[in-house]
């Protein structure tokens, strides 16, 4: 065996480490520890250690001599080989390190690091009574009491400034330092109750006798519960139905009565279905026929349905055929907001075999997902999740629907991997042989033009579940109302008295508005100076309900002051509106209805969210003012009126998907009206009526839209006709920021294939402390795209070597 050839392992390590690190296989290692995707202790430094995941295997010794070993083997957390190809083509399509995919990935349980530990040393309690520096003193009485202690836990018992103090110590041998690594937390487990081997007897003799009456209850209870049939009875679903006490259930246990066990999570599946599918229309059948077939051919389906055409039911019917083969299913969501209401809905049909997962959940519960799919439980069968659901370890995944698929929320801005949830969906699909489809009412550009081209096939679908007609738009012209006096601040009277005819109808009404906050601008009307956050080049916007100003870059936030910070002057004016205030001009309207809003400040815990749909579904809530979380997917039966109050807003922002969002933005909230029985009405308050995205919207002719919009990128020559990369500069000195930008585009600009704009600062020159400065390069999309991306990689690689001190990134397919 020590003849035997050296094997090394390439391991990825989270974050800010470049690229892959090599480490010496240990010749009693067993194979099954040997895999792509395995969980390892490697050490990094002195004395540093780290996990990681074993990318490859192979016998090639790197350059570097006294190759260091792998230390231990913490398990598998990976899927295997397919998973690793994932990551490998995310690191290299999205320009970022292996380890940025990881840390992007794993649940945090999974990505450790060792701690220090400082030890009271033998030197020390021979000698620790020589001591005379008080902080030393200090220092050691707290050791000497614990043994020893992580450095974390030190600093609470001890001046801040003792670092220095404490290595001090160290260097004269009175602590020890080590290293520490825990194993990750175990996952969700939970305590099943079932009858004991021979708990008859016993059963009989608890209830013939005269005591424990408590108990007898309970074992009556336990009787009715433990049917041979039944699912499996959680301990903590039964303490909860029946008010059973804790302390009872021992007691029964200690008899002999019952056992209690220990099993994981998403092992119990209790219900598989709760109702059954429900039955297609003929145009749903049309649609379902036609996928199947796609899928047949391997090919990426697009389900173009009009808002309220039954798409979920859809995906349901397709989710149910690849359970049926044995399959995992993956339903991708872009907003974490949209599962609540999905979560129901897709529960109504699979009952316990449906997980969910986001960034909102606890990282124990990410854990369990992740384990729970990992190790093919049935209750992670259909996983429902936001986008980095992506990333979960799935063996044998069988579909993915990305539904709502032209949403921004599926790209990810920050940090890196910058990738696309549904570009990204796509790709998992191909590696890992799942049929993949999306799903919209408004396609992105992208898919449009890959449905022209013949790479995806487009399902149509137009008409309305029912066939409930879609609502009538209306353009109201803000400017013109304004003239003729028929306003109240933000609403016109015709949107007012569409507003009190609706809830005379006993009908409920959304109004939505893309500003979150107050005011979004105030202003000295002396000095003309403006709140500005300290962090960032932007004015602070006024939240009332916390009274605070904020910013919504940074979140960066100060109490309001009765002047101008500047001047001293009292006379401020605050200009705009965000979604606070137009829930106050409402209040002030119709003083006597039940309101509610729908954005991020309202909904940041946990379980916020979910209250604020479930009070509007129950019909508590009238009217619900929100951003652009309500229009993605949500399903009201009782909404007659959708109220927009300024589309202008959407369509001013400087940026090439403006007017596609814009348009997007709109047709989806007007969705969110009448999709049961009578027809809905939808009110748009604008200053441009006459803009082709208006008229597009209002005569619901998308066509047209996509048309205009596809020849004005294809003359500017942008996406989806080449693609880009945006290359972003940050330095907190602006002057070392613009000396390093225009050194860099010297390089750039020498290259005769790389198209160059900039570099320019964003809109936005400065968040979080930090100065930007962006190129952006285009390229065609043809066979060369991947070899001019790689010299880009390579070029800037090698400038920022010599310039290590300004931060880059890449971000492709930006916006």
């Amino acid at each position: 065996m020590s003849n035997s050839t050296p094997r090394y392992a390439d391991v990825i390590l989270p974050l800010a480490l470049e690229g892959l690190l090599t480490y010496l296989v240990p010749e009693d290692w067993p194979e099954d520890h040997l895999q792509s995707g395995s969980h390892v202790v490697v050490s990094l430094g002195k004395r540093k250690q780290l996990s990681g995941i074993i990318f490859r295997i192979h016998q090639n010794p790197p350059i570097v001599q006294n190759v260091k070993p792998l230390e231990s083997y913490l398990g598998m957390a990976l899927s295997g080989e397919n998973q690793i190809s994932f990551w490998r083509w995310m690191s290299k399509y999205y320009m970022c390190l292996p380890g940025e995919v990881m840390s992007a990935a794993l649940p945090t349980r999974l990505k450790l690091s060792s701690e220090s530990i400082a030890v009271f040393s033998e030197k020390a309690e021979r000698e620790y009574a020589v001591l005379e520096d008080e902080m030393e003193q200090t220092i050691m009485a707290v050791l000497r009491e614990n043994k020893q202690l992580k450095i974390s836990e030190l600093s609470k018992s001890v001046p801040r400034n003792f670092t220095r103090t404490l290595k001090d110590l160290v260097q004269r041998d009175f602590v020890t330092l080590k290293e520490s690594i825990h194993e990750p937390d175990p996952q969700f487990f939970y305590q099943i109750i079932e009858w004991a081997p021979g708990h008859q007897s016993l059963l009989e003799e608890l209830l013939e006798g005269k005591k424990a009456p408590a108990q007898k209850t309970a074992a009556i209870e336990l009787h009715d519960y433990l049917q041979p049939s039944a699912p499996p009875l959680i301990l903590k679903d039964f303490l909860k139905n029946t008010g059973v006490k804790r302390n009872t259930i021992k007691a029964l246990e200690e008899k002999g009565i019952i056992t209690l066990r220990e099993v994981e999570r998403a092992s119990i599946v209790k219900s598989e279905a709760v109702e059954p599918l429900y039955p297609l229309s003929p145009a749903q059948s049309k649609a379902y026929r036609t996928i199947k077939s796609g899928f047949f051919q391997d090919r990426v389906q697009f389900l173009h349905g009009v808002t309220a055409s039954g798409k979920t039911e859809i995906y349901a019917h397709l989710i149910a055929e690849a359970l049926n083969e044995g399959k995992q299913c993956l339903y991708l969501l872009p907003e974490i907001a949209l599962t609540t209401q999905l979560i129901f809905r897709i529960q109504r049909f699979f009952g316990d075999r449906v997980s969910v997962y986001h960034s909102r959940m606890s990282e124990k519960e990410r854990s369990d997902v992740w384990e729970s799919v990992r190790k093919g439980l049935p209750g992670a069968d259909i996983v429902i999740g936001a986008r980095s659901a992506i990333f979960l370890p799935f063996s044998r995944l069988g579909l993915i629907v990305v539904d709502e698929e032209h949403d921004s929320s599926y790209k990810q801005t920050d940090p890196a991997p910058r990738y696309n949830g549904r570009d990204s969906a796509i790709v998992l699909g191909k590696i890992m042989g799942a049929k993949v489809l999306l799903g919209s009412a408004t396609p992105a550009l992208e898919t449009w033009q890959n449905c022209l081209e013949g790479r995806f096939d487009r399902v149509p679908l137009e008409e309305r579940y029912s066939k409930v007609q879609m609502p009538a738009v209306e353009l109201v012209d803000i400017g013109w109302e304004k003239k003729k006096k028929n306003v109240r601040e933000d609403f016109t009277l015709y949107l007012i008295d569409a507003i009190k005819s609706a809830l005379n109808n006993q009908k409920q009404v959304i109004i939505f508005h893309n500003r979150r906050g107050y005011t979004p601008f105030t202003q000295c009307r002396d000095c003309g100076e403006s709140p500005m956050c300290i962090n960032c080049d932007v004015t602070l916007t006024y939240h009332k309900h916390s009274h605070k100003m904020r910013c919504h870059i940074c979140g960066y936030k100060e109490e309001v002051v009765g002047g101008c910070k500047s001047c001293g002057s009292t006379d401020l004016r605050m200009s705009g509106a965000g979604t606070e205030k137009i829930v106050d001009q409402l209040n002030d309207i119709f003083p006597d209805v039940i309101i509610d809003r729908l954005d991020w400040d309202n909904t940041r815990k946990k379980n916020a969210f979910a209250a604020v749909i479930d009070r509007f579904s129950r019909g508590e809530t009238k009217i619900l003012v929100g951003t652009q979380m309500i229009t993605k997917g949500l399903d009201f039966k009782n909404v007659e009126l959708v109220g927009i109050i300024n589309a202008d807003i959407m369509m001013n922002m400087p940026e090439i998907r403006a007017r596609e969002r814009a348009y997007q933005l709109v047709m989806q909230v007007a969705g969110r009206a009448g999709r049961f029985g009578e027809r809905g009405k939808v009110i748009i308050q604008t200053y441009k009526p006459e803009d082709p995205v208006m008229q597009c919207v209002a005569a619901d002719i998308q066509e047209r839209f996509y048309t205009d919009e596809m020849q004005d990128r294809k003359d500017f020559a942008y996406p989806p006709y080449t693609k880009l990369v945006r290359l972003c500069l940050r330095h907190a000195d602006v002057k070392k920021l613009y000396a390093t930008g225009y050194a860099l585009k010297e390089v750039i600009q020498n290259e005769p294939h790389l198209k160059m704009l900039g570099p320019e600062p964003p809109l936005i020159t400065r968040a979080k402390n930090q100065f930007r400065l962006d190129f952006l390069i285009k390229y065609r999309k043809d066979k060369n795209y991947g070899v001019l991306k790689e010299r880009l990689r390579i070029l800037t690689s090698n400038f920022f070597r010599q310039n290590p001190q300004v931060r880059h990134y890449f971000d492709v397919d930006p916006w």
